[in-house]
């Protein structure tokens, strides 16, 4: 009976929790406004707003409001000078959907019960689920690197005596504290795998802000981790050069038969001695037709299979998904926690390209 009752109550919690509605959001907002306009010119600047999404003791429903409006401010769209009364139209309107974006802030923050480096003790790419950063460029390589070795990812990550981390990023390291909860509500969901995805995230991003020169840095990580290219990052994050192979051929109509065959001889040799030798890969697509991949999108390469000729990829998504009828360009390709495998001529034409990590020994050093 205690347990009958116990789970009543925890599902009656759960239900206040996530059944999040426009008022709740206005609700925090208007508590909290006067608060976070420190300059009290009654607007909530890029500044200011930054400032609580950077904060550590801005927590739960606060961050979950906060990491509503930073999310907003990357749609395309821009944003009105952000008023409460400009506040409240946009959320009345749903252009953007604040309350939405609030209610899955304050789910995202909720399932964070375990703020440990590694809840395991290791990573896992299974832990990995891209947030609303668009940072799949980041997340490729990371995948790529958690798929062949997760104890080198493990040994990226130390935590210093004043509560920071240092971060290894091939040549660069970066100290940064802990991620906010604003920051866990916008980054990739951890599937209860501790905090270093979303750490990587945040470090990261101050790294290439710190990269940049001193007028063109921001206030946040965040927006320094937004938009790039999968193969620069696993540069960055190995430290080593890499080279890419483009599949224009595949999509051009002058293209014969007997290039298009040379090139998938020469795609085959670079695939089979990439995956021998475990080097790190990535690619990503432009447009896409068939179902169930991302257009203009990064993924893992994490091998490459003779006896198939076919490649297996990671979406940083982790999705799941499985065709309705037989697996193949039109229906789409299986897909269990972001892996698949694809055709090698299929890849070509779907894909846009490839980077492949150059080690020391491929480049005869």
């Amino acid at each position: 009976m205690k347990f009958a009752l116990s789970s009543a109550l925890l599902l009656l919690c759960a239900g206040s929790l996530f059944a999040q509605t426009p008022s709740d959001f206005l609700t925090v907002i208007n508590r909290d406004f006067a608060a976070w306009d420190s300059d009290h010119d009654g607007v909530l600047s890029v500044k200011e707003l930054d400032a609580v999404v950077n904060d550590l003791k801005t927590v739960n429903e606060d961050a979950a409001a906060a990491a509503a409006l930073k999310r907003a401010s990357f749609d395309k769209t821009p944003l009105p000078p952000l008023t409460l009364e400009a506040i409240t139209s946009l959320t009345t309107e749903k252009k953007p959907d604040l309350a939405l974006m609030f209610a899955q802030g304050v789910k995202r923050i909720a399932k964070v019960t375990n703020r440990a480096l590694f809840a395991d003790g290791t990573p896992a790419m299974g832990a990995i689920h891209q947030g609303k950063l668009g940072n799949c460029f980041c997340l490729a390589p990371l995948g790529a690197l958690v798929n062949r070795d997760p104890a080198q990812v493990a040994a990226m990550f130390s935590l210093e005596s004043n509560g920071n981390y240092r971060v290894q990023f091939g040549r660069k390291t970066i100290e940064v504290p802990p991620p906010t909860d604003a920051e866990i509500a916008i980054g990739a969901s951890n599937s209860g795998q501790g905090i270093w995805v979303n750490l990587y995230e945040k470090a990261i991003g101050a790294a290439r802000n710190e990269d940049r020169p001193q007028d063109h840095r921001v206030d946040s990580p965040l927006d320094a981790e937004r938009g790039g290219s999968a193969g620069a990052m696993l540069a960055y994050l190995t430290g080593h050069k890499i080279t890419r192979f483009s599949f224009a051929f595949a999509k051009s109509t002058v293209t014969t038969e007997a290039e298009f065959a040379v090139k998938l001889t020469d795609l085959r040799r670079q695939l089979a001695e990439a995956t021998q030798a475990k080097r790190l890969m990535t690619c990503g697509t432009l447009k896409t037709t068939t179902p169930g991949l991302t257009p203009n999108h990064a993924y893992a390469v994490l091998g490459y299979d003779t006896a198939s000729d076919s490649v297996r990829l990671w979406n940083p998504h982790g999705q799941n998904f499985h065709p309705a009828n037989t697996e193949g360009v039109e229906n789409g390709y299986a897909t269990d926690e972001g892996i698949f495998q694809v055709p090698l001529d299929h890849f070509v034409r779907q894909f846009s390209g490839m980077a492949f990590e150059v080690t020391a020994e491929k480049a005869g050093v």
